[in-house]
């Protein structure tokens, strides 16, 4: 705990009075020090108390003004003054001026030694290191428990307790808890948060303190997980020092399991692919299951497919919160999910996206098929129907396929000779129709997903307009296209062989 002018005067030992400067007996004190000299800022900083007998403190009222100006604006915390020592007679000047500044006056009784005052601050500096140590032996120790297993929740609760501070680990850019387990931030806390952040572009500093309606809160980015924030709340907030230490064991312990999430991501997209390439037979299957999804069995498990515009960037970012729960598989703008079912809405609510789902497994032959009921069903959603199963095919959009085989149809009907086109010459057309259309037909969005020039990108779709014989100006081809793509998705995906149409 700091030492303040209030703890200063309150020492009965040094017999000392507030002679001015109510407003300033908050102030921390580091150190006193004597000093005679007309300017003792000279050699006193921040923090510091001037221990006088008062030789250096001038006669004139302008001149104490002054002096006492020149010690406030140095950030010195105080001075004190030996009663019935060197000082002029007349301090009134300088007291007025230092109650106006807020800055402590102490006059201290003439018996009592200023070393002694220098000793008692030693004290309490010692006391506040000991407090120091002992809070950081306790962060050591709550790392070796999360070491042997102690959850990251457990571990936060811990290190609280260790430091007197409530503690958030959360995602840099939402504010949001880093793992499910972990406590959200207060709504006033994250709101000043976000007011008070810095535009994007601009140089972010390492550490920032923030001022809230009821206290202050330090932020700091874990050095070991580039999109995870510390943020640190409560009335003795920790130094650097000890702070440098926390964000030390916790980045470390969000690294670990971020590489474990990450090993049961990569594991889940092994395990999907092998269910469609038909590489395991029954009991491999339900051995790796129970390894990655305890108590899920083929009969409750469901193929999804997720669609949204976030799955561009990143998908592991969106299934942070969700992969233990689940399967998934990247393929482009969409997610391969495998997971119990009943899990659709929370899915869907969690990660903001489309989702389409199949009828359950039941046997492992049933996985390509159960794709492909899963890619139609995610056709039939849209923004008044997030979340679609297979098994609830009676839809509102009558025009899409309700079966693989319709789809086959329908692609090859309309988009046909344009796939024929890419096989033959190893281009790229029918995806570059589809992301014209999902930017609503804008050139410039268009190229810039594609990474292709705006003028290149014209010509492409001239050339699927000679080919598929319709036209980009015409709404009718523009829907036929968009259907015949929907038909193609369905019918076939990514995961299968590309021959198959």
């Amino acid at each position: 705990m700091s030492l303040h002018i209030r703890d200063l005067i309150a020492l009965p030992e040094l017999r000392s009075h507030l002679l001015s400067g109510t407003d300033g007996l908050e102030r921390e004190v580091r150190w006193a020090h004597v000093c005679e000299l007309p300017d003792p800022t000279e050699w006193l900083g921040e923090g510091d108390v001037l221990m006088t007998t008062g030789l250096g403190v001038p006669t004139d009222p302008q001149a104490q003004r002054e002096y006492v100006q020149r010690l406030a604006d140095a950030g010195l915390a105080g001075m004190m003054i030996g009663e019935h020592m060197q000082a002029p007679d007349n301090l009134d000047a300088l007291t007025d001026r230092a109650q106006q500044l807020g800055f402590a006056v102490i006059l201290t009784e003439y018996g009592v030694p200023f070393a002694a005052v220098t000793r008692a601050i030693i004290d309490a500096n010692q006391k506040e290191e000991y407090q120091r140590r002992s809070a950081l032996a306790r962060v050591y120790e709550s790392a070796r428990l999360s070491i042997s297993g102690l959850s990251l929740a457990a571990l936060v609760q811990r290190l609280e307790s260790d430091i007197q501070c409530r503690l958030h680990v959360l995602l840099s850019v939402t504010l949001q808890p880093w793992d499910e387990q972990l406590a959200p931030l207060p709504d006033t806390v994250r709101t000043a948060l976000l007011a008070s952040r810095r535009r994007q572009g601009e140089q972010q500093p390492m550490l920032r303190r923030h001022t809230l309606p009821d206290g202050e809160a330090l932020t700091i980015e874990l050095h070991t997980e580039q999109d995870c924030l510390l943020v640190v709340t409560g009335e003795g907030l920790p130094d650097y020092g000890l702070l440098h230490h926390l964000t030390a064991v916790l980045g470390l312990e969000v690294q670990r399991r971020q590489a474990e999430r990450e090993r049961r991501l990569r594991l889940g997209s092994e395990l999907i692919d092998d269910l469609l390439q038909q590489r395991l037979s029954l009991e491999q299957v339900t051995q790796r299951l129970q390894d990655q999804l305890p108590g899920l069995a083929l009969e409750q498990a469901v193929f999804s497919i997720a669609r949204g515009p976030g799955l561009r960037s990143s998908p592991e970012t969106l299934l942070r919160l969700l992969n233990d729960r689940l399967l998934a598989r990247s393929q482009g703008d969409e997610l391969i999910l495998l997971h119990a079912d009943g899990l659709q809405s929370t899915l869907v609510e969690q990660l903001d996206l489309s989702l389409g789902s199949s009828a359950p497994l039941h046997t492992v032959q049933r996985s390509a098929e159960a794709l492909r009921e899963a890619l139609l069903a995610c056709a039939h959603t849209h923004a008044q129907r997030r979340v679609c199963r297979y098994a609830e095919l009676e839809t509102d959009t009558p025009w899409l396929p309700r079966t693989p085989d319709e789809a086959l149809r329908a692609f090859r009907s309309v988009l046909g000779a344009l796939h024929a086109y890419d096989q033959a010459q190893g281009t790229s057309l029918l995806h570059t129709l589809q992301v014209f259309l999902e930017e609503n037909r804008s050139w410039l969005q268009a190229a810039k997903r594609l990474h292709v020039h705006k003028q290149t990108l014209v010509y492409r779709i001239r050339r699927i307009e000679a080919i598929s014989g319709r036209s980009m100006d015409n709404t009718g081809d523009v829907a036929t296209l968009w259907f015949a793509l929907q038909s193609r998705w369905v019918a076939v995906g990514a995961s299968l062989p590309r021959d198959a149409l």
